[in-house]
């Protein structure tokens, strides 16, 4: 190629040239972004997961749901390995559950009725054989506790002291039944994720409360809409003017506002 060549198709050359260092220049800046990003996004979830171990249970009354609300902060990890470097026992006990964990909520909670007064009936069940039959019952909206059955023992006289001896014998409950309602679920509040229980019973409470929320296990998004309209820079090469103009075919860039008509 000689100078004249050269010459005569400099500007093109520059052309193709600064598209080309321009295209360049917006992807380096469009990955630096997105590795900021991503930066950004592991500290804060790192935060998260460290808020967590640090996290008490709080426990307070909803009004509007008429029940206590407990909840914690939440793990949030990109797969389930990445969990046991905050919780090893979760981790361990999820990896053999089968299938794909998404999420799990694990809870260790205290039902204290306190002390129950229960009325007896003495019955007479066979010869020097007697029981005393009891039955409680405890409801509320959130939890429900029924127990019944007899105690057993043996009522013998001594002929000899003219005395009666009692021996005991057994105690057998005919039913022995408990019913709870709680609600778990995740949440966000305060830009952080969080674990929640709610329950309806003031005779439940819960000491453990933890969650893990695994994001490559969740479900895939719908697509969402293309846009049809949109602005931006341009480079192309088509029919355009001149800046005498005239119509001409040649390279043209600027800034345009295009609505497609075709989109795949």
């Amino acid at each position: 190629m000689n100078i004249d060549t050269i010459k005569k198709y400099y500007p093109f050359i520059m052309f193709i040239v600064i598209i080309v260092l321009s295209l360049l220049l917006f992807q380096t800046r469009s990955t630096l972004k997105q590795e900021r990003k991503m930066r950004k996004y592991q500290m804060e979830q790192d935060a998260q997961n460290i808020s967590t171990l640090k996290d008490s249970i709080i426990s307070t009354f909803n009004k509007k749901l008429n029940a206590y609300e407990f909840e914690k902060d939440n793990y949030v990890v990109q797969k389930l390995a990445d969990l046991e470097k905050y919780n090893k026992s979760l981790t361990e006990e999820l990896k053999k559950v089968k299938g794909d964990v998404i999420a799990a909520i694990k809870t260790d909670a205290i039902i204290d009725l306190g002390t129950v007064t229960v009325d007896n009936n003495l019955e007479v069940l066979d010869s020097n054989l007697y029981g005393l039959k009891f039955d409680s019952q405890y409801k509320d909206d959130g939890f429900e506790q029924h127990i019944a059955g007899t105690s057993k023992f043996y009522m013998i006289p001594n002929n000899t002291t003219n005395k009666w001896e009692l021996k005991p014998d057994s105690t057998f409950f005919d039913i022995n039944t408990s019913r709870i309602n709680v609600t778990y679920g995740f949440k966000e509040e305060d830009d952080a994720y969080k674990v929640f229980a709610i329950s309806k019973s003031p005779k439940i409470i819960f000491d453990d409360l933890t969650g893990g929320y695994i994001i490559k296990k969740q479900p895939i998004p719908a697509p969402k809409k293309p846009k049809k309209w949109g602005i931006g820079p341009y480079a192309g090469y088509g029919v355009n003017t001149g800046s005498d103009g005239n119509v001409r075919f040649g390279w043209s860039v600027g800034i345009s506002i295009h609505y497609n008509i075709f989109q795949w």
